[in-house]
């Protein structure tokens, strides 16, 4: 954790981004491409226009946390407060669609997206559990 007051928030959050083990750069990079997949849907899917609001939300969302600890694991707690809505929101709203079809290009990217957001919620989950016990010593 980089603690130099002369280094900009953006500079350390990319410095501890760097740090972590390739598989999980990999991971943010999936994440990152699989919710942007969903501006191929935003003009058909009023779902996919949700989860890119919540895609674009996190950004300012995870400032305070990031500002607050300086500590990139805290990013997380942005993704806990907006994409967990989403594994509610989304499985409800296919079910109301007559024309859901997880055969269809959105139905995959739904269910690539779902289970993305789940994996990412337990890590996150584990490291803000982490962070805070941590603190708590």
């Amino acid at each position: 954790m980089l603690k130099d007051k002369q280094t900009s928030m953006f500079e350390d959050a990319r410095q501890q981004i760097l740090l972590l083990p390739r598989t999980t750069q990999n991971w943010m990079l999936w994440m990152n491409v699989v919710f942007l997949v969903g501006l191929l849907f935003v003009f058909n899917h009023e779902s996919a226009r949700w989860v890119l609001a919540a895609y674009v939300v996190c950004f300012p969302v995870a400032v305070p946390f990031y500002l607050y600890t300086r500590e990139a694991a805290m990013l997380g707690a942005s993704h806990i407060l907006c994409w967990t809505p989403l594994l509610i929101y989304l499985p409800l709203e296919a079910a109301k669609d007559s024309a859901f079809s997880l055969l269809s290009l959105y139905g995959v990217w739904t269910v690539l997206l779902m289970l993305t957001i789940t994996i990412s919620v337990v890590f996150d989950v584990r490291a803000v559990l982490d962070y805070v016990s941590r603190r708590s010593q």
